[in-house]
């Protein structure tokens, strides 16, 4: 703070001092500046002064306080000040100190390269080193597990964070002492290693004071990681079928163990949270609004996924390796997931399946019931009235024994599903243990339909008339039970006496033959 003195207010004082320091810059030197207590009347203060030159004072109004020991303090560190820039403004005009100053530079620029590529160097010892030591050595087996890897990634890691600090203090130290060796960059320099030390000293005494947080911290990590490391183990043992319960099968053991293990980080990270360096700042709890309003603005789709693929997978839908169709899709399962499902489709396509659009969609499980009779495969023909049903019934049961894949048990059946107006509609009904080729399956199928009815004559037509033929079209009581069909002559039924029974009359004019 400055005072009015003689008239002079503080601005002015301070425009004065101002203006003779920039008189005398040129001609001032260091030897020559001194500081000296004075006394004048009621006025008090130290004179800073070149020779003869009073370049400035303070008074005891000038300092807090205002006692004699803290003025005469305060006049030596601004005599000091002004020492430095008379020194430094001195050496800036010497061009010999600034072409040394610019080669310590270039020096110093060459150990930093050189310090730096032996840090690479250092680094890339250690961690081939460290591999070395924990592939071959370190024998770290806890309750059956092979920690090593653990203990390799952890080390691997704090090796190249440790690589990683040591780089930026060189280049820190290098910075400060490069900014120091130049005048008017120098309090730069001053103030960059000052800031290092009051870092370094805050550092040290906020991990002096966070060592039993980080000490609970380390404890609540390595039991979390126990528990789910024997919970893990226990869920692989009933995915392999080591272990068998009532309520868990091997294929929901997977998705369940991962569920599990997120539950228990959660929950540690919950018990966690207060000891975390930082927790109570103002700081941290932004940052921790900020991430729930994120989580909770961007997991509604997920966790709809979530609990989708939860009912999906506990209500034991689907399974892997059942063949699927779902929607315009299906394959077999290759892998279930916390959020969707893959196939692998006939055409050998990978189709991801969102879980949400898996329990809002019909799935048809084609592969779920092969234990109680197989999977029922049905295709349609439609025969004229013409031939014989159980000619036609037997056609189709050649049919589907001469096809590969399938049952012979259940035998193949035929239904009479309609009788229209110009043909009856049979369909073949055959079972197969062969859902993921059913398609191939049924077209054999089809082949041996046609082979099988052209050997016999029986033409796969659906006859349309425009008028009335001439004779009526029905089947003659002695080709009831032409080959293939199953009976013999005895069992067939009285000759109608006119042909008129068992005959069918096509409605007239109704359209071209097909």
């Amino acid at each position: 703070m400055s005072v009015p003195f003689r008239g002079l207010s503080a601005h002015d004082r301070a425009a004065a001092a101002g203006k003779r320091i920039d008189d005398a810059l040129d001609k001032l030197s260091v030897d020559d500046i001194s500081e000296v207590w004075a006394e004048s009347g009621a006025d008090k203060g130290v004179i800073i002064r070149t020779g003869n030159l009073v370049l400035f004072a303070l008074l005891t109004g000038d300092v807090e306080g205002g006692d004699r020991a803290a003025v005469e303090q305060e006049g030596r560190r601004a005599a000091d000040v002004l020492r430095d820039i008379v020194k430094e403004r001195s050496e800036a005009r010497r061009p010999m100190e600034l072409l040394t100053d610019i080669a310590f530079a270039v020096l110093a620029t060459l150990v930093l390269v050189v310090l730096c590529w032996l840090l690479v160097r250092l680094n890339r010892v250690v961690q081939r080193r460290l591999i070395a030591i924990t592939e071959a050595r370190m024998r770290l087996d806890i309750a059956g597990f092979d920690l090593r890897p653990v203990v390799w990634v952890s080390l691997r890691r704090l090796v190249a964070l440790v690589h990683l600090l040591l780089v930026v203090l060189v280049f820190y130290l290098w910075l400060s002492y490069v900014l120091r060796q130049f005048p008017y960059s120098r309090p730069w320099g001053a103030q960059l290693g000052l800031y290092l030390i009051d870092l370094a000293l805050q550092m040290m005494g906020g991990l002096v004071e966070q060592l039993p947080n980080l000490l609970t911290l380390f404890v609540i990590f390595f039991i979390t990681r126990g528990i789910v490391r024997l919970i893990s183990a226990w869920f692989h043992a009933v995915e392999k079928g080591t272990v068998q319960v009532g309520w868990l099968d091997p294929p929901t053991a997977s998705i369940t163990r991962k569920l599990v293990s997120v539950l228990i980080g959660l929950f540690a990270l919950v018990v966690a949270y207060p000891y975390i360096p930082g927790a109570g700042s103002d700081a941290f709890k932004g940052v921790s609004v900020f991430v729930g309003l994120m989580l909770s603005l961007g997991s509604a789709g997920i966790v709809n996924q979530l609990m989708s693929g939860l009912v999906v997978l506990y209500s034991r839908a689907v399974r892997v390796g059942d063949f699927v169709h779902v929607g315009d899709h299906e394959g077999t399962v290759r892998e279930m997931g916390a959020l969707s499902i893959k196939l692998i489709t006939r055409t050998h396509e990978e189709v991801i399946i969102p879980n949400a659009v898996l329990s809002s969609t019909p799935m048809r499980n084609l592969t779920r019931q092969l234990q109680e009779g197989g999977l029922l495969l049905t295709t349609a023909v439609t025969i004229g009235y013409d031939t014989p049903w159980r000619q036609v019934e037997g056609l189709l049961e050649l049919a589907a024994s001469r096809t590969a894949g399938l049952l012979r048990e259940p035998r193949p059946f035929v239904l009479q599903t309609a009788l229209s107006d110009y043909y009856v509609e049979y369909l073949l009904n055959v079972g197969t243990l062969h859902p993921s080729v059913y398609k191939q399956t049924l077209s054999d199928l089809h082949q041996n339909i046609q082979d099988a009815f052209n050997e016999f004559g029986v033409q796969i037509m659906s006859p349309h008339f425009r008028r009335n033929p001439d004779e009526k079209v029905w089947v003659p009581t002695e080709h009831w039970y032409d080959p293939p069909a199953r009976g013999s002559a005895t069992s067939v039924p009285p000759k109608a006496s006119d042909g008129s029974k068992g005959s069918a009359s096509p409605a007239a004019d109704s359209g071209p033959p097909t």
